[in-house]
């Protein structure tokens, strides 16, 4: 997880985020947004919610779906869909921009980042005279498998 001194910037914004939007405050959407900045991986919501229930925190899937809703409205999370029928979350504030290499075979997900896709984009921007505010590249891809000469 980012630092406790990072984590209370976070937490201070989403907190003026609630307010600003006239949603509640609550212990448990405070704890959905650290649980997903402790994490290291994608989560569907089915692994958000054990993750919450292993911290002894008794959420409704209901509550996770609104408050990944307004994580997401607050620009605090990002939601994937990575080429199935399951939206994944990760966190954003704090987090650099980044694509992704989606493992077809074996379901990895693979984060990089590259300069040449800040050049395209602002090539884009300029030929189409638009702000492109957030963007997500996604390769789907296989590993190459090895010949017998190697």
């Amino acid at each position: 997880m980012a630092c406790i001194s990072s984590f209370n910037i976070i937490k201070d914004r989403f907190t003026v985020f609630l307010e600003e939007n006239g949603h509640r405050k609550t212990p448990e959407r405070y704890a959905i947004l650290e649980q997903i900045y402790k994490s290291e991986e994608h989560l569907n919501v089915d692994t958000l919610f054990s993750k919450m229930i292993e911290e002894n925190y008794r959420v409704s899937r209901a509550t996770l779906y609104n408050t990944l809703d307004i994580l997401i409205e607050s620009r605090l999370v990002r939601r994937h869909q990575f080429g199935d029928n399951v939206a994944y979350y990760e966190k954003s504030f704090f987090d650099g921009k980044h694509d992704h290499i989606i493992m077809t075979d074996t379901g990895e997900v693979l984060e990089f980042s590259d300069p040449m896709v800040q050049e395209i984009k602002k090539t884009i921007e300029e030929v189409f005279d638009v702000s492109i505010d957030t963007h997500s590249l996604y390769f789907y891809a296989t590993k190459n498998e090895k010949s017998d000469n190697e």
